[in-house]
């Protein structure tokens, strides 16, 4: 029984078992999204080149990741093609490794050896400020930005082997790590930085006297720095991109760094914001300061050797944010500060685990991980959020891929850009989410999931986004068009789709198309001199409502703004729903169509209870509110019976 117990209480089992289950609470919903962003261009480029070609060449946009995409062909051929479901596992996968790791290492470099229990505390600490680092967020949910937890895990991997063989003289370990500082380069640049890391763990090794003997390991690791670093550029072209970094932006992006190693006290930041309409930058300087004041002096005083490696850690992997991105690029990206969690999590782990290491007992232990938990609070409500922004793009996004069929074209309207939550968290930096960045094309977003080339094309027509959903803004994907734009797009389409914007939903509603000719379903009704209702359908489906398509035909140009009223009227002759408004969820006035052209409109009432309804339909003007004639109808409008089951 004692060895069962004692086995149970590894930290390697515990840092596993916490990091699938944490991983698994805040990102499991992941494998359900579609693919997005940067994954609707690289996968089609991707598919399209050979072996030779990918690692010769830079990818679409120049960056030279070859190893990264290698490893996506391999997993592609594992689980039967580069789809969602199987990219998303493989993030939520590697954030989980990377996560394991990180507690591995914080066991390794406490001050002495303890007991399993303290041990395991130390990484299970560790493990949960590395998974529930908030800025890690856009890299799991998003495909595309695998390479930072592949990275980020195999460079801790890297120290391990290089702390475990310099102090056991175990050539091969060092010779892995040295090996794995040769390979990360080619998944992502700040994989470069490996290897200057393991030579600053030789010096704290050698500071801190955690092995006496001299090696000549360090030399090799030069070499390999400098190999790699050669290889790269002569692959890549260039160096690492500026993106129009200004001196003025050092200031901020080291804003966003200090907000990343302090998170679980920056949300103080923001309530000083709110509280005291202080500038956001000064409120987070406010709690950084004296926050890694007292870091360093717990850490420092109490877990020396773990708290230098997090703070070499997290000071090597800013510097390529820091000097090279400009300060809004990097406040919209913060998955570069990825690669800074490990670092993060470290420091944090070496301050609040001092006292338990001096004073081990179960009492400390519960007292930690409660403290965790207070702290990480705020962090996982960010991740919680996030992740239901993205479901809800996500939605819409599936919403479009299933409306594509071969040979068919279908246009998407106002498709979401990004979606920003109306609260904020942390001082600095964007909350939101940007699925569909403008760089991508709704004909790649058709592609990736179905297959079908050519079949979609995206427009921002902001007339009709009418919706204020309560919680978030948006920001419309696609080119922006006005009225003759769109028309011109609507008569290029075998189909319309809007996109509408509810409190917990984002989702696609058809809108209809433009016609050659009409279906003469009947019966054919005339309103005015200018226009002929051909006919229309209708059917009740219990969790839609009433869906009504009918087809307007356009008898003359016309030069008076019209639309339609359509009623649904109860068993007592009273409106219970109505869907007024011009054709196609009023993208398509009547004055925008030309002689002949005919109109399938679709339009929904809201859903309804079990009984007989009748749809009222009928043409007015919103400039007089005079409702035209309909021919053979009295009142003026046509009138359908129709029974929901």
């Amino acid at each position: 029984m004692k060895s069962r117990v004692h086995w149970l209480t590894q930290p390697a089992l515990i840092a596993a078992v916490i990091a699938i289950v944490v991983v698994g609470l805040l990102y499991s919903t992941a494998v359900s999204l579609p693919l997005f962003s940067d994954d609707l261009v690289q996968i089609p480029w991707l598919e399209s080149i050979s072996w030779g070609e990918l690692w010769t060449s830079p990818s679409p946009y120049g960056y030279y990741r070859p190893l990264w995409y290698t490893i996506w062909r391999g997993w592609g051929g594992l689980v039967g093609g580069l789809h969602p479901r199987g990219l998303h596992t493989l993030n939520l996968v590697a954030h989980a490794f990377a996560a394991w790791v990180t507690g591995l290492l914080a066991v390794r470099w406490l001050p002495v050896v303890h007991a399993d229990r303290e041990r395991a505390v130390a990484a299970g600490c560790a493990v949960t400020f590395f998974v529930v680092f908030p800025f890690s967020r856009q890299a799991v949910a998003w495909p595309g930005a695998v390479y930072n937890p592949m990275v980020s895990g195999l460079s801790a991997a890297a120290v391990l082997l290089y702390d475990s063989g310099r102090n056991t003289g175990s050539d091969w370990r060092i010779g892995s790590a040295a090996l794995l500082a040769g390979l990360t380069p080619f998944i992502y640049e700040s994989g470069l930085l490996v290897a200057p890391l393991l030579l600053l763990v030789e010096m704290i090794g050698r500071v801190r006297g955690r092995w006496q003997r001299r090696s000549r390991w360090p030399i090799a690791l030069v070499g390999v720095s400098v190999i790699t670093l050669v290889l790269w550029r002569s692959m890549r072209g260039a160096g690492v991109a500026p993106f129009g970094l200004r001196l003025g932006h050092l200031w901020h992006n080291g804003g966003y760094l200090a907000q990343g190693l302090i998170y679980p006290l920056a949300p103080v930041g923001q309530r000083l914001v709110v509280w005291t309409d202080l500038p956001p930058p000064l409120a987070l300087w406010l709690v950084a300061v004296p926050a890694v004041l007292v870091l360093a002096w717990l850490g420092i005083r109490q877990c020396p050797d773990m708290f230098l490696l997090g703070t070499v850690w997290f000071g090597l992997f800013s510097l390529p944010p820091l000097v090279s991105m400009e300060a809004e690029w990097f406040a919209l990206a913060p998955r570069f500060l990825y690669m800074t969690a490990t670092g993060a999590a470290l420091v944090w782990t070496a301050a609040l685990l001092g006292r338990m290491t001096r004073a081990p007992s179960s009492r400390h232990a519960i007292g930690i991980a409660l403290l965790c938990a207070l702290l990480l609070i705020p962090a996982a409500c960010f991740v919680r959020d996030g992740m239901a922004l993205y479901r809800m793009a996500g939605q819409s996004i599936w919403q479009a891929a299933a409306a594509v069929t071969e040979g068919q074209r279908v246009l998407l309207v106002n498709l979401p850009r990004s979606l920003t939550p109306e609260s904020r968290i942390y001082p600095l930096g964007f909350e939101g989410v940007t699925p569909l960045p403008m760089r991508v094309t709704a004909e790649e977003l058709a592609y990736v999931h179905t297959g079908v080339r050519n079949g979609a094309d995206a427009v921002a027509f902001g007339v009709v986004a009418v919706e204020e959903p309560k919680g978030y803004t948006y920001e419309l994907f696609g080119q922006p068009v006005g009225w003759q734009e769109l028309a011109g797009a609507v008569r290029d389409a075998d189909s319309v789709y809007l996109t509408r914007y509810g409190e917990n939903s984002v989702h696609l509603v058809e809108a209809g198309e433009l016609e050659v000719s009409g279906s003469e379903i009947g019966p054919q009704v005339d309103f005015g001199d200018g226009l002929r209702l051909l006919g229309a359908t209708w059917v009740c489906e219990p969790a839609v409502g009433v869906r009504l398509t009918a087809w307007w035909q356009s008898g003359s140009d016309l030069d008076t703004d019209v639309s339609v009223y359509a009623h649904l009227l109860g068993p007592d002759g009273l409106m219970v729903s109505q869907a007024d408004g011009r054709p196609l969820h009023g993208m398509l006035p009547f004055w925008l169509m030309r002689q002949g052209e005919v109109v399938r409109d679709v339009r929904t009432f809201d859903p309804v209870a079990t009984g007989s309804y009748t749809i009222r339909v009928g043409i007015w003007e919103p400039a007089t509110g005079e409702r035209w004639e309909a021919a053979g109808h009295p009142d003026g409008a046509v009138m359908w019976p129709v029974e929901c089951p």
